[in-house]
């Protein structure tokens, strides 16, 4: 089965070693189908609906109606949130949770099943269904797991000083009407007047490593969460993952979330359904299953490795071999102490190879998860591809992790993209023969050996 995301080596140890936390949002839980036909509610259709209902209820506003509306989808959610907080009493709020979230046909989906078969150290949601207590209970044989909310947190023990499993419910448990965080001046108390709740949130982004899935396009939950946690990201001992939809985040604010935060981005392709979140979670759910047949995870190599990647235009096909040659041939690179990988850019293909040649894509080669020196050839058919700016992209955040050291070789005079030109760039002509090259041989010596 085709994978449509990399599985980062890092993640997947995590999970192994029971060091990682799952950060659930409602983006798994919108795939549920209710009654009435219709999915879960986003943040966005779960406002609408309120207000729907409270219109039903003839709940007396301070405003038009239509205000809040415009609210909702300006997208101010949380200050919306907190109009609709402050004008329905929390038993008839509790009454509109339960018309939703205890509908019959509201079952854990067969993504809920197999994160319940992951062995994370536990799991922090924002959502207000129970769909993941759920799978969770089919999985243990019917044992429901301890699960805690924010009033829970002023006892003497953390539920992270036991090594129990435990589910912790962010924004309040429909069971308890009072624990329910709805709107901005609910999420302040929260993370300004509750220190039980601020601790427990530094020790366990600083002790752990998590992983985001669920978060879609209009995340206030998110949003709100990073920017209040900005500092605690910033210490971190451990490399946090979101997995988001390829429309969410630009290059620059990846990078910006990876130097800040030490939060990577996994990318994927939202289409079909966001049907590649749940090819992402049986990615993970099979490869920690091999690993455990095999009782260790994949080691990375000692080689050093070369990747070489460049158009499909047969004058750049001629410069890749001459370098890929002569790169073969510099005394101290035998064969067994690297490997050249060459990969042509069609300027006209759909199908995206880059991130299949930067993470661990072989499965019948244990231990490769990529090279670590990477050259960029940059030439005017290069430039023409729509590939090139991804494998750029993919490359620099890679070399941000240490993973990867780049040598960007620029053929001809041309002009060099903007994420490139505060590199040490390798200039060579359109005509030119190994001579040019010699300049190459101590660049690559010193990268390979400062590993």
């Amino acid at each position: 089965m085709k994978k449509s995301q990399n599985i980062p080596i890092d993640l997947i140890e995590s999970i192994r070693k029971g060091e990682c936390i799952l950060f659930l949002a409602s983006g798994l839980s919108s795939q549920v189908i209710r009654s009435n036909g219709e999915r879960l509610p986003s943040w966005t259709s779960f406002l609408k609906e309120l207000l729907i209902w409270a219109e039903t209820k003839r709940v007396p506003f301070n405003s038009d109606p239509d205000e809040i509306r415009e609210m909702i989808d300006k997208g101010n959610l949380l200050m919306a949130a907190q109009e609709l907080q402050e004008l329905i009493n929390p038993n008839e709020f509790g009454d509109f949770l339960n018309g939703i979230f205890r509908d019959k046909k509201v079952k854990p989906t067969e993504s809920h099943n197999l994160l319940a078969q992951i062995p994370f150290r536990s799991i922090l949601t924002t959502n207000y269904d129970t769909l993941i207590e759920g799978a969770y209970t089919i999985s243990s044989g019917g044992q429901i797991p301890k699960t805690f909310t924010q009033l829970d947190l002023d006892a003497a023990l953390s539920p992270l000083r036991k090594k129990d499993f435990f589910i912790f419910k962010m924004h309040g448990d429909i069971d308890r009407p009072n624990t329910i965080v709805l709107g901005t001046r609910s999420y302040n108390n929260l993370m300004y007047k509750s220190p039980e709740y601020l601790s427990f949130l530094e020790t366990l982004f600083t002790t752990h490593t998590v992983l985001f899935i669920g978060f879609g396009g209009s995340d206030p939950d998110l949003d709100y969460l990073m920017d209040r946690l900005s500092t605690i990201f910033s210490r971190t001992l451990n490399k946090h993952f979101i997995l988001a939809p390829k429309t969410k985040f630009n290059f620059t604010e990846r990078r910006r979330m990876l130097l800040d935060k030490r939060l990577e981005v996994i990318e994927y392709d939202p289409k079909n359904n966001h049907q590649e979140v749940h090819t992402f979670i049986e990615d993970i759910h099979r490869i920690l299953n091999k690993a455990k047949e095999l009782e260790a995870a994949p080691e990375v190599p000692q080689d050093t490795l070369i990747m070489m990647i460049s158009s499909s235009g047969s004058a750049d096909h001629k410069i890749s071999d001459v370098i890929t040659e002569f790169i073969s041939n510099i005394d101290g690179f035998e064969a067994n102490h690297w490997a050249n990988l060459n990969h042509y850019l069609d300027p006209t293909a759909e199908d995206d190879r880059i991130k299949e040649l930067l993470e661990d894509e072989d499965e019948d080669e244990e231990g490769y998860i990529g090279p670590t020196i990477g050259i960029i050839l940059i030439t005017e058919n290069a430039l023409k591809s729509i590939r090139f700016d991804t494998y750029v992209e993919e490359m620099l955040l890679k070399q941000l992790e240490e993973k990867i050291k780049i040598i960007p070789i620029v053929v001809g005079n041309i002009e060099v993209p903007y994420k490139l030109r505060n590199y040490l760039l390798f200039k060579i002509p359109k005509k030119f023969n190994e001579s040019h090259l010699e300049k190459l041989i101590p660049i690559l010596k010193t990268l390979s050996s400062n590993k």
